[in-house]
Parts: C-alpha cells; sequence; structure tokens
C-alpha cells in the first residue's frame, strides 16, 4: 500500500467519524447496584430547550471509565443506546473524590427523561445508580417545522412533529398575529419494521413521534406570510414567518450547502462533535432577512440510524427551517444499505439502517414517490433539478428520464439560468478512486450518464457535495476547461470533518480548492448575473465567488 493511498484511506475514515453512540456496547449492559452510588438531575421539570445539572455522590474507586447517561424515562439501558452521554471524569473533581456534576441541554423527544451513572467504560457498562425523573412539560407541543416547496408555485407547505395529534392544521396570513386562513394537515410515521437494519432497528431506535404535513394555499409571488401550526387541542407553535416564492423571472438570494450535520450546545459526546455545523447554523441564521430558500444536498444530520440525533439535528435548524423553504438531497448517509433498493454499486451500511424512511418523513419534497428521491422546480430566475446519486441514475434508468424530460421543458425565457445538483461530486479534487463507491468512481459514472446531456441542454452551475471541502472548477466540459462548460461546486464543507485527500498536485480544471475550511455558499441571481459566494464559517468573509454572466 503506497504512502498515498494510506494516507487517503486515513482521511476518508476521518471525514466520515461514526457516531459516539456506537461507541456504547448497549447489548453488553448490566443492571449492577451501589450501596452508596446517588445520582440526581436538577430541575427536575423542564420544557424543550432546558439545561439541567446531573450530580453524583458516592462512587467508591472512581474511574476515567464511569459515565453519565440521559435516556427517556422508559428507555430499557440494556436495548437502547442514550440520547446523549458524557465521561464523568470530564468534572476533575470526580477521580478524586468520587462526586460531581455536568450540565446537559434537554429537547423535547416527547417524553420524561431520567439520569443514569455507568461504570466499566462504554464496552461492559454496569448501571448502579438512576436519578428522578425530570419531567418534560407539554410533551405535545409541536416542534421541529421545515418549510418545503411543492409543484405549485402559489403553496408552501409545512411539515411539523408532536407526540400525536388529532386535528393537525396550519393557520397562516399577511399581518402578525391574524391568521385569516387555515388548512388541515396530514400525519404519519414510521416504526422499526420500517426500516432495514441496525442500529436503526435495534439500539438507536425510539419513538420518532408523529410527522404532519399541511399546506399554504393561493400565496402571491414574494408575499410576507405569518403562520403558526399544530393543534387546537394541544396548542400551536410560536408564530413564524417567511417570504414567499418570487415570480418567475425575479432576482433570488439562496443558501446552499452539504454535509451539515450538528453540534450540540452541551458538547455531550453522542456524536463525532461537528463544531463548524455550529458555525455555520448561527451564521446562517443572521441572513434570513435578506434570503428566501435554503438547498441541502444530501448528508443531513448524521443520524445514522440514532432517533435522538434527528431530534437534536432539527433543534439545532429550527431557526432556519420554519424561516425558509429547507430543500433538501439525499445522501449516502440517509439512504445506503445494502440490498435496500439504492444503486448497486452503493451497498454500504452508511444510512445506519434508515435506508431513506426516516429522511423522507421528515422532509416533504415535490419528488414522484417514496423512494424516488428526485425533483425540480423553478425559483425566481433559476430552475433547479436534484438528483439522487444514491439511487440508479444511468442511461436507461427511470431517474435520468426523468431529467431528460424535465431540461427539454425548461423554458430560458422564464428561468435563465439552470443549476443540476446531487449529493456526490461530478469533478472532485480527491484521491478516493478504488471502491465501487469511491468519489472518483462514482463521479466517472455520473458524468458518462449526464455530461454530454447537462452540456447539450447547457446547464450552467452544478452542486455537489460528499466530499467534505469547497472545490470550483473553471466551466468544464469532458474533463477541460472551455468557455460552453458548466462549473462544478462542491459545497460539501458545511459542518463534517475534512475531508483532506486531495491530490498533490491540484488538477488543472480546479480554479480554487479549500479542504481544511468549512462554511456555506451564497448565491444572487437575476436575468444577467449569477454571483456565487464561499463564506468560511469562522470568520465569515468571503473566500472565493465566481460571476457568470449572460
Amino acid at each position: 500500500l503506497s504512502l498515498l493511498s494510506l494516507l487517503a484511506l486515513l482521511a476518508a475514515a476521518a471525514a466520515h467519524l461514526p457516531s459516539a453512540l456506537t461507541r456504547i456496547s448497549v447489548q453488553s449492559t448490566r443492571l449492577g447496584s451501589s450501596a452508596s452510588a446517588e445520582i440526581s438531575v436538577s430541575p427536575s421539570v423542564v420544557v424543550n430547550g432546558d439545561w439541567v445539572t446531573v450530580t453524583w455522590t458516592g462512587i467508591d474507586h472512581p474511574s476515567d471509565q464511569d459515565w453519565v447517561g440521559l435516556y427517556l424515562e422508559d428507555d430499557n439501558v440494556t436495548e437502547t443506546a442514550p440520547v446523549k452521554f458524557q465521561m464523568a471524569s470530564k468534572d476533575p473533581s470526580h477521580k478524586s473524590t468520587g462526586s460531581g456534576s455536568l450540565r446537559f441541554r434537554l429537547v423535547s423527544m416527547r417524553a420524561n427523561y431520567v439520569a443514569a451513572f455507568f461504570r466499566n467504560g462504554l464496552s461492559s457498562p454496569v448501571l448502579v445508580a438512576t436519578s428522578n425523573i425530570v419531567q418534560m412539560q407539554q410533551l405535545n407541543m409541536p416542534l421541529q417545522g421545515r418549510l418545503s416547496l411543492t409543484n405549485v408555485t402559489s403553496e408552501m407547505r409545512i411539515t411539523w412533529t408532536t407526540k400525536n395529534a388529532s386535528a393537525p392544521q396550519v393557520q397562516w396570513g399577511f399581518a402578525a398575529g391574524q391568521y385569516v386562513h387555515s388548512a388541515k394537515g396530514t400525519s404519519f410515521a414510521y416504526t422499526r419494521e420500517m426500516m432495514c437494519g441496525p442500529p436503526a432497528t435495534t439500539v438507536g431506535y425510539r419513538n420518532p413521534g408523529t410527522f404532519h404535513t399541511a399546506v399554504m394555499t393561493n400565496l402571491q409571488p414574494s408575499q410576507t406570510v405569518y403562520y403558526r401550526y399544530g393543534d387546537a387541542t394541544d396548542g400551536f407553535s410560536n408564530e413564524n414567518v417567511f417570504t414567499h416564492t418570487p415570480a418567475p423571472g425575479a432576482a433570488v438570494n439562496v443558501i446552499a450547502y452539504g454535509d451539515l450535520g450538528q453540534y450540540t450546545l452541551d458538547d455531550s459526546m453522542e456524536q463525532a462533535q461537528m463544531p463548524p455545523s455550529r458555525n455555520t447554523t448561527d451564521a446562517v441564521t443572521t441572513l434570513l432577512t435578506n434570503h428566501t430558500l435554503l438547498l441541502h444536498i444530501g448528508d443531513i444530520s448524521y443520524a445514522r440510524g440514532y432517533v435522538s440525533q434527528w431530534d437534536e439535528f432539527h433543534d439545532q435548524i429550527s431557526p432556519i427551517s420554519q424561516r425558509l423553504p429547507y430543500m433538501t438531497g439525499i445522501g449516502n448517509h440517509e439512504r445506503d444499505y445494502p440490498n435496500s433498493g439504492g444503486a448497486k454499486g452503493l451497498q454500504g451500511a452508511d444510512s445506519g439502517g434508515e435506508c431513506g424512511v426516516a429522511y423522507e418523513a421528515r422532509f416533504v419534497m415535490p419528488t414522484p414517490a417514496l423512494d424516488k428521491p428526485w425533483y425540480s422546480f423553478n425559483y425566481g430566475v433559476i430552475h433547479w433539478i436534484m438528483m439522487s446519486t444514491e439511487h440508479e441514475f444511468g442511461v436507461g434508468s427511470e431517474q435520468r428520464q426523468f431529467f431528460v424530460d424535465d431540461l427539454a421543458a425548461v423554458d430560458r425565457k422564464l428561468t435563465p439560468w439552470v443549476v443540476f445538483m446531487g449529493h456526490r461530486p461530478f469533478y472532485i479534487d480527491s484521491t478516493d478512486d478504488k471502491a465501487s463507491d469511491s468519489d472518483q468512481v462514482v463521479a466517472t459514472e455520473m458524468r458518462e450518464s449526464f455530461e454530454d446531456l447537462l452540456h447539450e441542454h447547457n446547464v450552467d452551475v452544478l452542486l455537489d457535495a460528499h466530499h467534505h471541502s469547497w472545490q470550483r472548477t473553471c466551466k468544464v466540459y469532458r474533463s477541460h476547461c472551455q468557455d460552453d462548460g458548466m462549473v462544478v461546486v462542491d459545497v460539501g464543507m458545511a459542518g463534517q470533518s475534512s475531508s483532506t485527500n486531495i491530490l498533490p498536485n491540484k488538477p488543472e480544471i480546479f480554479v480554487f480548492v479549500d479542504d481544511t475550511h468549512h462554511g456555506f455558499s451564497r448565491i444572487a441571481a437575476n436575468a444577467t448575473t449569477f454571483h456565487l459566494q464561499y463564506i468560511r464559517g469562522d470568520d465569515r468573509q468571503v473566500h472565493d465567488e465566481l460571476v457568470l454572466t449572460k
């Protein structure tokens, strides 16, 4: 194995760190006892987003292998992973006194919480103490709202989560607090049996709640809409506001990224921590008044089979997804699982057994059908096309035919710009080139299927992700820079750990490559100008930009 190949493997592994919850051997957990060990949580009554302090005493011979887990009240610790956990030694006093405390932030998962103290490490945990019950108030509170577009330009969809509800609805109007319209919602859920394998069907599963979706109708272009969602019995969400879809041909301001992941404010170890994702969402939150659409191009939450991680993720993006239509594309960490109907060459277990079920329940996109997660839509001066790189896309596939038909119907007088999107890279500066699901192998397959088609229809820009970096090409066609090519931009730098497996010598088609920083892209377009910027999350400054004109 060459040094270059070894470095590529190490970089690829680092860029896809597993959830820290996988470190806990749940099935090896034993119920122990301790005459002196005690654990408590304060306060004992909370609402969504509150902080609590977990305190323990009486731990004999304290060790750096001791840890604290947060569970839901009815969880069986021998069957279910914790919602989150921290090592007890994070409090420096623990190892010297057998006592200590840690702070956790509790997101409502529609149930009460309890804390548990374990000894003997993560591989053979022994439960020695459980705390008082922490009552989560308003268990049926409507939360996690996410806007999305439908196939009708005068509509806007809102989807949300509760424990249950008998009459879900959305109410809206055109002034704060004045809801003159309403629409009934439909409800649905997913179960353990609907998914494909562990941990989604085993230690990662909890009741994900009930999802509701409703559509606001007869909206006018660029109209300001105030709305709330919920149920007359259990209450409604706080008021939110969005700016509706611009008219065909109108200028747009859009945000795009991929591979966001999550970072919890209590720094608990339930996830391979992704601090840059919080930088990204915090920065985007400051731009909500000037932007009206967000595109998340695959690898959404990195929940990978753990329901609790989806709840934490929705909590992080809700300030954005309740203000902008949050349009998503499916990635390998949402869909891939062996023998589950995905693309033949993509048989990894990257979704943690979810095989797209959790993703499609949570993000309702204007797709042809379930497990056909490709679609297109007009938004101002741009026609947007979202493919699934995780399903068959070769010549003769249903998905490719969808795009053949779609591109043939584009009216460039209404939408002079066309942007094609998909999670895996189309062109990429990467050493990952051996396996059937490697960057370069899949990129070659995509170009064989799509490049001539996209060139024939003069597609302007292709946005992809998956490689956790920012990369921008020249106008490229068949691996060469040429004036009638399209610009390919990798926007996979939103939060997950960086992919540093770039080639020793940058290929000539690449204008800019950044494999060490994170951030997002910002697009401003009108009928004659397409302006794309790379904003880093650490300093919120522009570090690369592209201007196309017609």
